[in-house]
Order: structure tokens, then sequence, then C-alpha cells
């Protein structure tokens, strides 16, 4: 249901759901027909969260599978989390992704988790509004060594590797400041509170990707 529920989002987020804070539809799965048993879950998930709490869903589905699930993807609204004398909205995903030890070392994997899914997901809206102090993304994938030959995609499926979980909490005020672009990403992790396995960590952004030097003519 999880999956059936965030693919409808992502079909239907130009479609007229809540009120248009987002910026554009996120490329996704291929956009599908709702059932009736969806359209209501994504009813009762609007009227006890609001508008924004579904966008969300939607563009952390899309963006998990963008940024290279292999396995399956899920998301779901975890409910409300009291974290440091604040009640933070959970966001539950489960990416799919599988990263490879030998490329994304273990100090990368929550910076690049972040950038390409938590903060692309962000940067989808102009405001955003919930019946909470701030948002709180529990992230989860996998890691191990592989090799990217021959019949890779079944391996990881026969054997995921480790699972590592990331939480992000954000205050309203501070995804406010970013989304005004008053502070970037990096101050806005900052000053929120960021576990990796349950355990404080500071988390750097993944840095953009370097610009190709022209080529002579």
């Amino acid at each position: 249901m999880r999956f059936r529920t965030a693919c409808a989002v992502v079909a239907l987020l130009g479609g007229g759901i809540g009120r248009p804070t987002f910026a554009q539809p996120p490329a996704g799965p291929a956009k599908a027909r709702p059932d009736r048993e969806v359209l209501h879950a994504l009813a009762d998930l609007r009227r006890q969260y609001g508008s924004d709490a579904v966008m969300i869903e939607g563009f952390l589905m899309g963006h998990a599978i963008e940024s290279g699930s292999v396995l399956e993807t899920s998301v779901s609204v975890s409910g409300f989390e009291e974290h440091q004398a604040h009640r933070y909205l959970g966001f539950k995903l489960d990416t799919g992704i599988v990263y490879n030890d030998r490329d994304v070392p273990p100090a990368l994997r929550p910076g690049r988790t972040w950038t390409r899914i938590v903060e692309r997901t962000l940067r989808r809206f102009r405001s955003i509004t919930v019946p909470a102090d701030g948002l709180v993304f529990l992230v989860t994938y996998t890691h191990r060594p592989y090799d990217q030959g021959g019949d890779w995609r079944a391996e990881l499926s026969h054997d995921h590797g480790v699972s590592e979980s990331v939480a992000y909490y954000l205050l309203n005020a501070d995804l406010a400041d970013f989304l005004a672009a008053r502070i970037d990403a990096q101050q806005l992790l900052d000053r929120g509170s960021v576990l990796v396995n349950g355990a404080p960590e500071h988390i750097v952004p993944e840095p953009p990707a370097p610009t190709p030097a022209p080529t002579a003519p």
C-alpha cells in the first residue's frame, strides 16, 4: 500500500492535490490512474497531516528512485516524534539504495543521501506547513562492496549488505530560512540534528559534480 500510495502522489503532483507550494513535479514512476483505495489513503493523510505531507511523500519516493534504488522503495508518514523538547512530523523512507563500499565511503553516505533525496525534496517547495514544530526524515539504505558487472542487480537482491539509518531533524523556522535562501544546506543541517544509527553525527552535504572542462576546438 505504501508504494502504491506514493506512486499515486507522484502521478498527481501536477493535478490539484492541495495548494501549489511546490516548484515542479519530480521525474519518478510513470503516471498511472490511482485506484479508489489509494485515493482514500491520500485523503486520510491529507486530513491528518496536511497537503504538504502528501507532497513530501511523493517527492521522497521519486528522488529515491532517481538516486539509484535497486531494491523495493517505500515511504510513509511515521507520525509525531518528540525530540529535544520539540514535536516533529516524521517521514520514513526505505530508499532501496545499496551503496557500493568501493565507491562511497562511510563518511559520504549520509551526505549523499541528504543532497540527492532530502534536500532535493525540500527544494521542491516555496514553503512547508505541517502540524508540528518541524520535520524528521528517517531514511534507510544498505551498503556493501560489489562489482557492477554481470548480473549485479540480482546479486544485490540476494545480499543487500548492511543496513544504515539516518535521521534528519529540522525545525520549521530553519526550514523557512533555507527555503527563502537565507541559509544554505550546510547551515540548515548544522542548526538541526542528525543521527546515524542513533548516534549524533556532523554531516557535510555532497559537493556538486565538477563542471567538465571545455573541449578544445
